[in-house]
């Protein structure tokens, strides 16, 4: 049902666009809706659940860090200390094999002052174990504090934007870190 309503939905929409229903725009309109719907054609594996509580949530964790970590570098810049200065590179290893929400958590924690994402490494070259994203983080005083908050960024992201059969799924599965597969 909803593989009809969509398209009938961009067709109504650009017929609104027009302001006439006339056979060239319902042509033109039909044509623009087969190619929009071929280039973004769903693709069973990979796709994702949207959950709009999930995403104003995120959206809004995102404002703050935002906010506080422009505030620190401002503060930085006019009050320069060692400890401030400090900047280091930390890996940290996701908890999903899910490529999306790597790339949201890595492009969430690039557009914040202070960190950027250097590098998204998975291993194997594939969607089976997850990434590993490499931050360089400026005023870098614990690591494993870095490291624990991008975790959480990741599950405030996994909220947001759901894998579908993650419970079912071994290749979105969450990785238990340290322990040997059999």
């Amino acid at each position: 049902m909803s593989r009809v309503i969509a398209p009938i939905f961009m067709l109504v929409a650009w017929l609104a666009l027009w302001g006439e229903i006339s056979v060239v725009n319902v042509g033109s309109g039909v044509l623009v809706v087969a190619i929009v719907s071929l280039v973004f054609r769903r693709v069973q594996r990979g796709r994702h659940r949207l959950h709009p509580i999930g995403l104003v949530k995120l959206l809004a964790i995102f404002v703050w860090r935002l906010v506080t970590s422009s505030a620190t570098v401002v503060v930085t810049v006019l009050a320069p200390t060692p400890a401030r200065l400090r900047s280091g590179v930390v890996g940290v290893e996701l908890t999903h094999a899910s490529p999306l929400v790597a790339a949201i958590v890595s492009d969430a924690i690039s557009l914040t002052p202070g960190t950027l994402t250097l590098d998204a490494r998975f291993p194997g070259g594939g969607r089976r174990e997850p990434p590993t994203l490499y931050i360089h983080v400026l005023g870098l005083a614990d690591p494993d504090e870095i490291r624990q908050d991008v975790q959480q960024l990741e599950q405030v992201v996994l909220a947001a934007v759901t894998p579908y059969g993650l419970e079912d799924d071994d290749d979105l599965a969450p990785v238990a870190h340290g322990e040997a597969e059999a």
